[in-house]
């Protein structure tokens, strides 16, 4: 009863709200007409009923129709229910009818928003959140109604202290009020190598992140550069981690990740997007509960516009200051950062939403808005910083949600890196690290470069090109070459496509993340090594460790295994001995000669691995990218990630080593403790009890750590 009165409520308020905004709307879009507050009101009754009544009818059927029809059946469905009710209703005339139509979508949608924030008023108590709340409600909640279901929200790329910083400001007071009261704790804890999402995911999710080794990375036996931003490359990654423990495997629901962690049902998740046939795995009810909201696209189309908006005056504003390092944001990362920070981050909730509705037992998802903008304008920089506002009140709404749940859920929010200052090593020396080696090699060798732009907004690019490329279309975009002395030259990879292409044909692949860079010699099928390389390029190495812009680079020995080699001393991983003036690695976390360990002994690992130079006060680094935001490999913030718990899981603290250290925090609390032979987590438990071969003994770094 109590609930059917606020509903009713809710709804005369919105009638009103709506109602005062068609009629402010006359002073601004052109060819409206309204004679008088009553055709208002019943252009607005109209309005409501067509999308009450008709919309979800019309979506629903639409959604069994695939998802290119769906889509061009919702995306336009509103300015068709408003020329509808022009049609209908005598006194509201829409001259310009399309054009007018959309306005007056566009204008409700966003006025509707507004004052709706102004006066407090919920989506929760919304008529479509219930229709939403009926459409996912299941006969029976698997384990029954009492028992907890967890939702696991990823900040993607935030580090420990800028949350830290966030919460003291007041930036985030759903999570500053779950601290304060008491009910969850907040831990940082230390990324393994490289610390980036797409080996955090991996482990987090499937317990394990081997052959991950960067961003992009070389597969010498395939010729292919792979790519994190790539559905198919994702996808070959996915089938392989299928095999093992995912965490969201019981009644789970993966929402914007990289991979699905063996989810029943994964939503616009990269590595589900294309199967192994190249078929499209996203579904029309994937986006349903996101678009049964008539506001919420239009809502979230001219959010966009205004965090583009809001991108170009910061930008501006860095320029004008002269702040430094400063990357380049003008362009279209504008509209990139508005759809990460807007559209995705909506469409995320509701999925959440109607997920925790059906009462799903585990749910992850991934908020891309920090990472993106702390590429571009800098981690520490207050335009990043003011993005955890907006993810603060996606909390709110889903901790709102859950109370209507048919079950109660635990929360856990975690970052699966973090971020550290950059300054962009092209920038500095006057050529990118694939120019230099092009240099250094002083043959006429074709030397690709794969570094990263930005990787946010991967999801929705890889799902609108999955959503419209043909099958059997010709790569386009090939590459282009630069000269550069001596001969050599660099080819230039422009789209994924490109990339392959490219790799296929280079006789030198370097991939960057961050200021961590893989160097391979493509035409040598086996890694060559520390004696190869310097029998062969013999100016190479010596330039590489000398250089001021490395901190140090890591080869293969033919006797003496993996080598980190700094600028007045070596450190051999295996054995932990270390030779000349200094140790390479005293300056970081003992934790690093372990991680790096492990990242040299990875299959597709380059043949030399380069470190970017890290600042010892400030923590900044080296890229080799050109965002002024990086994480991949060590120094700075980028290594130090966060998760916050509910206090009664454990009564100390967890020392956290390593991804998958957090794999098995969370696994345990799901309540899967018993071993399982096909679970990666417990392999490498156990050959971390028995090294049998260094690689095994790597691979069990953060399980030898795990708090269990």
């Amino acid at each position: 009863m109590r609930a059917s009165i606020r509903l009713l409520v809710r709804a005369l308020l919105t009638w009103a709200i709506e109602a005062a905004a068609l009629f402010l709307m006359l002073g601004v879009v052109p060819c409206l007409e309204l004679a008088g507050w009553s055709a208002a009101a019943l252009a607005i009754l109209a309005i409501g009923l067509l999308n009450a009544l008709v919309r979800p009818a019309i979506l629903l059927l639409a959604a069994n129709l695939g998802v290119v029809p769906f889509l061009l059946v919702a995306l336009p469905l509103n300015v068709v229910v408003v020329l509808a009710a022009g049609w209908l209703v005598p006194g509201f005339i829409l001259d310009e009818s399309i054009l007018t139509a959309f306005l007056v979508a566009v204008g409700l949608a966003v006025i509707n928003a507004i004052l709706s924030a102004m006066l407090s008023v919920n989506d929760d108590d919304s008529f479509y959140r219930n229709v939403v709340r009926r459409l996912a409600r299941r006969p029976e909640v698997p384990g029954g109604p009492d028992t907890p279901g967890l939702v696991i929200v990823q900040i993607d790329g935030l580090p420990e202290a800028v949350l830290r910083r966030a919460v003291a400001r007041g930036k985030m007071p759903t999570l500053a009020s779950w601290l304060r009261s008491g009910s969850h704790r907040l831990v940082g804890w230390e990324c393994d190598l490289p610390c980036m999402t797409t080996s955090a995911q991996a482990a987090i999710l499937h317990g394990d992140n081997r052959d991950i080794p960067a961003f992009f990375w070389f597969e010498k036996r395939d010729r292919r550069v792979m790519s994190s931003a790539s559905p198919h490359d994702l996808g070959r990654v996915q089938r392989r981690l299928a095999g093992g423990g995912g965490l969201l495997r019981d009644d789970g629901v993966s929402v914007t990740n990289l991979f699905s962690g063996g989810a029943e049902r994964p939503i616009m998740t990269v590595g589900t997007l294309i199967d192994e046939h190249g078929a499209l795995g996203a579904t029309p009810r994937d986006f349903l509960a996101y678009l049964l909201n008539p506001y919420n696209l239009y809502r979230g189309l001219a959010g966009m516009v205004g965090e583009a908006l809001l991108e170009l005056w910061q930008a501006v504003r860095q320029w004008a200051r002269d702040v430094r390092p400063r990357g380049h944001r003008f362009g279209v990362f504008a509209l990139q950062r508005g759809a990460a920070n807007v559209v995705l981050r909506d469409a995320t909730t509701w999925a959440v939403v109607g997920a925790m509705d059906a009462g799903r037992r585990v749910i992850y998802c991934d908020y891309l808005g920090y990472d993106e903008v702390a590429h571009f304008a800098g981690p520490e920089t207050r335009d990043a910083l003011d993005t955890p506002i907006g993810i603060d009140r996606q909390l709110r709404q889903i901790a709102y949600a859950a109370r209507e749940a048919p079950r109660p859920y635990h929360f856990v929010v975690l970052s699966d890196h973090g971020q550290s200052t950059a300054y962009l090593f092209e920038r500095e020396y006057g050529k990118t690290l694939g120019e230099l080696v092009g240099d250094l090699l002083r043959s006429d060798r074709t030397v690709q470069m794969s570094s990263r732009s930005g990787e946010s907004t991967r999801h929705l690019r890889s799902l609108i090109r999955q959503v419209t490329d043909r099958p059997g279309r010709a790569a386009g975009g090939a590459r282009s070459r630069v000269r550069l002395s001596e001969g050599a030259t660099i080819a230039e990879a422009r789209g994924e496509r490109a990339h392959h292409a490219a790799g296929a044909e280079a006789d030198v692949v370097v991939t960057s993340s961050g200021n961590l860079a893989h160097i391979y010699f493509a035409t040598r099928p086996d890694r060559l090594t520390f004696e190869q390389i310097v029998a062969a390029y013999p100016e190479l190495m010596p330039a590489l460790v000398g250089h001021p812009g490395l901190e140090h680079v890591i080869v293969h020995s033919e006797t003496r295994g993996p080598l980190v080699i700094g600028k007045r001393g070596r450190r051999e991983l295996d054995s932990g001995r270390v030779e000349g003036d200094a140790d390479p690695l005293a300056d970081f976390s003992p934790n690093t000669p372990e991680f790096l360990r492990r990242l040299a002994h990875f299959s597709n690992a380059g043949d030399i691995v380069v470190n970017g130079a890290v600042d010892r006060e400030t923590g900044a680094v080296m890229g080799f990218d050109s965002l002024v935001g990086a994480h991949g490999g060590v120094g700075g913030l980028q290594v130090r990630p966060f998760v916050i718990y509910p206090s009664d899981w454990t009564d100390e603290d967890p020392e956290l080593v390593g991804s998958l250290a957090v794999h098995r925090l969370l696994r345990r609390f799901i309540g899967r403790t018993a071993p399982r032979d096909d679970d990666p987590a417990d392999v490498a438990e156990r050959a971390a009890a028995n090294p049998a071969t260094p690689s095994a003994a790597a691979d069990g770094v953060a399980a030898r750590r795990s708090p269990e």
